[in-house]
């Protein structure tokens, strides 16, 4: 489990669980701009998650450890720290 920097809660992750993570599909958008994206994990992809660019002799295309099916339809993968737990509209009552 990794802590969360802004709450120091322990954030804990499983398939099943509602996240949100950065997500844009438009290439002029520098990564630390993409907007929040909500969806599901639906697989842990442990095995390969351990790898780093070294050991593949790159740095694209790199295995992440969870794969999320996020709520337009898109099939994406990131590791613990690009995740945060999914919080519930409180604005809906």
């Amino acid at each position: 489990m990794t802590p969360d920097p802004k709450s120091g809660r322990r954030r804990r992750f499983t398939v099943g669980t509602r996240v949100r993570t950065p997500h844009s599909l438009d290439p002029q958008i520098p990564e630390e701009q993409w907007p929040l994206a909500s969806g599901v994990i639906i697989e842990d992809c442990t095995g390969g998650a351990e790898v780093s660019p070294q050991s593949y002799g790159r740095d694209w295309a790199l295995s992440r450890r969870w794969a999320i099916a996020l709520d337009d339809g898109n099939l994406i993968f990131r590791d613990n720290e690009d995740l945060d737990d999914e919080e519930p509209d409180t604005e809906a009552t």
